[in-house]
């Protein structure tokens, strides 16, 4: 599997001010390509926890490495600094950057705005980096290949982030992962415990090891535990992975039915498949 991670800055993150929704975009989006993220760090605003964090990932040798937030004019705005410090590569004015400020306040009407120094913060770029076109804010995304490792700065914003990854790094990555299909299953289930059902789940994950298979507890309603589960399989050959999704949605079909309980698919494959 393409080996993916993400690394996103900012303290807001660390206190508890802003949830970090575009971990969980990223990650919803990569599932849906067959692929995942394998590690996420958040660091704080600060050049040496995010040199020492790019460090650490590049150690990894993912294929891709996604970077979300500090792009902007602010001070505390310091991916870009912390990025090429930590790789030893000066910054520098990038014409095409700072061409795309200039257009996107063009299109806004606003093409007499004053570049200020903190406007034009956002065109200085790693030596070597390619900015990315920025649809729905200011601030250029940036793709730097360093050690068989593209990198790719997106800005924390996440309507501009989420635009910026299908435009520019979602067709990248897609043509590393290939045509992978993935089968997708979620299943209710009553009437069983949770920790009934482990044995069962650990039996199903030695059988299917490539599978996820994966529990989440519910609570009681009417004095009856209630479970949703969920089942994915991915891979190229259609026919195989349908057929591997199925087996194990009946498997657990018929476990949990022996235990007394109940199971009924409530997405992803229709009812009358298991």
């Amino acid at each position: 599997m393409v080996r993916v991670e993400m690394l996103t800055v900012g303290k807001e993150l660390l206190i508890g001010r802003t949830m970090n929704s575009n971990a969980f975009w990223v990650g919803k989006r990569l599932a849906l390509m067959g692929s995942m993220i394998k590690e996420i760090t958040t660091v704080d605003d600060d050049l040496g926890e995010i040199g020492g964090a790019l460090q650490g990932v590049l150690k990894r040798s993912p294929e891709f490495l996604v970077v979300v937030g500090g792009l902007g004019p602010t001070p505390d705005d310091m991916t870009l600094r912390g990025i090429g410090g930590a790789l030893g590569l000066g910054l520098r004015r990038n014409k095409l950057a700072l061409a795309l400020i200039k257009e996107y306040y063009a299109k806004r009407g606003m093409a007499a705005v004053e570049l200020t120094k903190a406007r034009l913060k956002m065109s200085i770029l790693p030596s070597g980096a390619t900015p990315l076109r920025n649809e729905t804010g200011t601030a250029p995304g940036v793709r730097l290949s360093v050690r068989g490792t593209v990198i790719f700065c997106l800005p924390g914003v996440p309507s501009e982030m989420r635009r910026m990854f299908r435009e520019s790094v979602e067709p990248e990555i897609r043509s590393k992962v290939g045509d992978v299909h993935r089968c997708y299953v979620r299943m209710k289930l009553e009437g069983v415990l949770e920790s009934s059902l482990a044995p069962t789940l650990s039996s199903e994950l030695k059988r299917h090891p490539e599978a996820y298979i994966k529990s989440h507890p519910r609570g009681m309603r009417g004095g009856v535990s209630r479970i949703e589960l969920d089942v994915a399989v991915a891979g190229t050959d259609r026919e195989k992975v349908d057929a591997e999704g199925m087996a194990i949605a009946r498997e657990m079909s018929y476990a949990v039915a022996g235990m007394g309980g109940r199971a009924a698919v409530v997405s992803g494959l229709k009812g009358e498949d298991i």
